[in-house]
């Protein structure tokens, strides 16, 4: 259960992702404050732990003095103990109200060359994000605060949209979203082609709410559209035949199109990882009848959450509305019910 803290507890409180589930509970609590009490680990003294905790594989650790919180999140945590069969790298980051919806996502790589330099500055930017290889070739699992999460995605697509070292690789399974500039090249004689990278989730609310004005800025110029979807981000290839400037001209429509629609959007998720599968199909089909209600939400199942895609206002009232029906249908307050969902 989620316990208070005043501000004073909360400046002192680290949040430690990536604790390693080989001991009993109250074991492994005692090997954390072990851990962070070592002059090795820039560590002070501890006077709290809070693990386990609703977020699997995550504590929170609360030193005597804020000097202690400050200085250990400058040191690469590495946990190692002779009951250990090896070495566990931490993460660690300040304690905010963001981690108590705490997500968990893959995300693809396969569009950049260099995944291992990806990865390294990766987790320099974004500290409070644990990111894990798989083995699948180009695939990673991202953890953490779901903000910190969607703008570590954000980040990828400002990425590809420069065009850094990248290359599109095969398609795989699997926000404020900007367009990329691409390039307009010649293909066969008098056919032209061009590209924009977009967020997959925002192509799919303009395609369902907006796909008048969507296809309109390709039929205008005579204009096809071809989407391959790499991740979390979808590829659009504009093709035309004829003069450059038509292509030109669509391209920049759907530009102005995905800007303007996006700009008002809001991305908010609702946390359903602690519900089993008989709950997370209640909570889903409560989700779908109120889409009834507030009918300009777009509805996006993940294994963790509900992405909630909409304008701020009607996407605050959606989520508040669930979680007020999720109280009464439980029939109490369920843990961390006052951070069920978060504003990205």
């Amino acid at each position: 259960m989620r316990q208070v803290m005043d501000q004073s507890e909360e400046s002192r409180t680290v949040v430690v992702s990536g604790v390693p589930e080989i001991l009993s509970s109250s074991r492994m609590a005692d090997k954390l404050v072990i851990h962070f009490q070592r002059s090795r680990s820039n560590g002070g003294d501890v006077v709290r732990i809070q693990y386990p905790t609703n977020c699997k594989g995550v504590a929170f650790v609360t030193f005597e003095d804020i000097e202690d919180a400050e200085r250990v999140l400058k040191k690469e945590q590495i946990m190692q103990d002779r009951e250990f069969p090896e070495k566990y790298a931490l993460t660690v980051f300040k304690f905010s109200d963001d981690v108590f919806f705490f997500v968990r996502a893959e995300v693809d790589l396969s569009l950049f060359s260099d995944h291992d330099k990806l990865i390294q500055d990766l987790r320099a930017v974004h500290r409070s994000v644990r990111i894990s290889l798989l083995p699948s070739k180009g695939r990673v699992t991202v953890e953490g605060p779901f903000r910190a999460v969607r703008e570590l995605r954000e980040d990828l697509l400002r990425q590809a949209q420069r065009g850094r070292d990248w290359h599109v690789g095969s398609r795989t399974d699997d926000q404020s979203a900007d367009v990329s500039k691409g390039s307009l090249k010649d293909i066969n004689g008098d056919d032209q082609e061009s590209s924009i990278w977009l967020d997959t989730n925002t192509l799919k609310y303009i395609q369902k709410f907006y796909g008048i004005d969507y296809d309109r800025c390709l039929s205008k110029y005579f204009v096809d559209a071809g989407l391959e979807e790499v991740g979390d981000l979808t590829l659009i290839t504009l093709k035309g035949k004829g003069r450059s400037s038509s292509l030109r001209s669509a391209k920049s429509e759907l530009e102005h199109l995905v800007l303007t629609r996006q700009s008002a959007l809001r991305f908010q998720g609702i946390d359903y990882r602690s519900s089993d599968e008989h709950q997370k199909k209640k909570l889903l089909h409560l989700c779908r009848d109120l889409n009834a209600v507030y009918d300009d939400i777009l509805l996006i199942p993940l294994d963790s959450c509900i992405e909630v895609i909409g304008p701020s206002m009607s996407s605050h009232l959606f989520c508040k509305r669930v979680e007020d029906r999720r109280v009464l249908l439980e029939g109490h307050s369920p843990p961390n019910r006052g951070a069920a969902y978060l504003t990205s």
